[in-house]
Formats: structure tokens, sequence, C-alpha cells
């Protein structure tokens, strides 16, 4: 155990940290009236804190003090879309061990080394559960599309390492209430970018059909919502809807 279970309340109760940056340095006005706790990652002051402080105290949490960090962070979730999702998404992230952005996806490395580790995301998603419950009471659809995505995501995960047909199926129901989510919380971002994962594990795992569905799906909805969240435009998402136009030419046939 890091720290004690008091600290950990400490640092969850600062909320999720966004750092920006100021010339070379990383800063946050927040700093000025922050004390750094000793142990914590980083003294707690992080992008996405308090994740990683919390994935590493999970396994030393009883029940009540579980329940107890997942309703005080759930507090500290935006309720409505913000411009940016980076540091709730990191904080999420980090809920799951997941420190650097990776994924089966992201590279045959990638791939090869979590199905090296097959790593155990239990204390995780029991935690997950509960912030989920406390999301769920305060309506915070937005808190809930952040949820739904990165479970999404290691739920993909899951279906391509194990070749698990129910975990990719359990992949697209989360994807979908992710989007039902974001519809309820203008979460445009949300409404497009979801249906671009659900094609690209599809079509990881094989199934074409589905990864075509998908496809179309992120275009389609690419054109409604894509400039309400990106209205200067944005490379990032421009070149993989690219790839979903390619997709679908690729594979132009008759049944599909």
């Amino acid at each position: 155990m890091h720290i004690t279970y008091e600290q950990l309340l400490t640092v969850v109760s600062w909320g999720i940290f966004s750092m920006d940056m100021k010339g070379s340095s990383v800063y946050s006005k927040k700093l000025k009236k922050i004390k750094k706790i000793d142990n914590a990652m980083y003294g707690g002051i992080y992008t996405g804190s308090p994740g990683r402080d919390i994935y590493f105290m999970l396994p030393y949490l009883n029940a009540q003090q579980m329940e107890e960090v997942a309703e005080k962070l759930s507090d500290k979730f935006l309720k409505n879309s913000p411009k940016g999702y980076a540091n709730t998404a990191a904080c999420i992230r980090f809920l799951y061990g997941q420190f650097e952005k990776q994924g089966v996806l992201r590279s045959e490395e990638d791939f090869k080394r979590m199905k090296r580790e097959k790593q155990d995301w239990s204390f995780s998603r029991k935690f997950i559960k509960l912030l989920e419950k406390d999301l769920k009471k305060n309506n915070n659809y937005f808190g809930l599309s952040m949820i739904y995505e990165m479970e999404g995501h290691r739920l993909g995960d899951e279906a391509i390492i194990y070749k698990d047909r129910n975990k990719l199926e359990e992949m697209e129901n989360i994807y979908n209430k992710c989007v039902s989510c974001a519809k309820k919380c203008k979460g445009y971002k949300h409404m497009f970018s979801i249906y671009y994962w659900a094609s690209e594990y599809f079509h990881k795992f094989g199934d074409i059909n589905k990864s075509l569905e998908y496809s179309k799906l992120s275009i389609i909805n690419a054109d409604k919502y894509y400039h309400k969240y990106f209205p200067r435009g944005e490379i990032y998402y421009k070149e993989r809807l690219k790839q979903k136009m390619k997709h679908i030419r690729d594979n132009n046939t008759k049944q599909n």
C-alpha cells in the first residue's frame, strides 16, 4: 500500500486533473492551493489523477472503502460533455492499470504483450461497477459514456486475445450504451468515434460484415457530429474516417 486510505480520499477530493502546458512546463491553476502527498503517484498531481492512485489501492480497500471512493470520484465527473475528454479518459484508463495508450489494436507488439501478460481487471471492474451505480444515481450521462467506452475497449481486447465471441458481443452492447448516453449529454465525439472502434475490433476478430456495418455508421454519424466536436477539423479522426471509406471499398461485394 503506497499511501493511506485517508490520503487517497484527499487525492480524490482534488478532482480529475487536467494539466496544461505553459511553455515547456506542465501546470494547473490548482497547484497553488495543493500540497503534494508523499508516496502518491507524482504527489497525486498528474493528468488523469486520481486514477493511478486508486488503481494501486484497489487490492487493499474493503467493500465499504471501495464504495466511498467510487462515490467521491463520481461526484467529480462533469455532467455535460466538455470540449476535451483527455483527462477523464486517462483517469478511467488508469483505473484498469493501463498507464499508456495501448490495446490489441494499437500495434502487433501490444497485442502480443497483452496476450502474454493476461491482465486481470477483476478489481478494476468491481470498482467500475460501483462508479457506474453512482453515476446512474446522479444522471451523469457524460461519466457513464466515458466508463462504457473504456470497458468496451477492454472487452474488445479480451475478445481478440481469447478469441471469445461472447466478449465481442458484450463489447458491442456496451459501446451502444456509450452512444446512447453520449446523445443525452451532447457528447458528440462518442457519437461517431465509438463506431470506429467497434468496426476495428470486429475487423480484427474476423467479422467483416459487422466491421462494415460499423464503418458505415462511423461515417454517417461523423457527417452529423464531427464538426460539432472538432469545429476546425482534426487530423486524427479525419485519417481514421478515410480508413473506414477504404475498408468499405475494399470489401464491397454482393454479400455485403
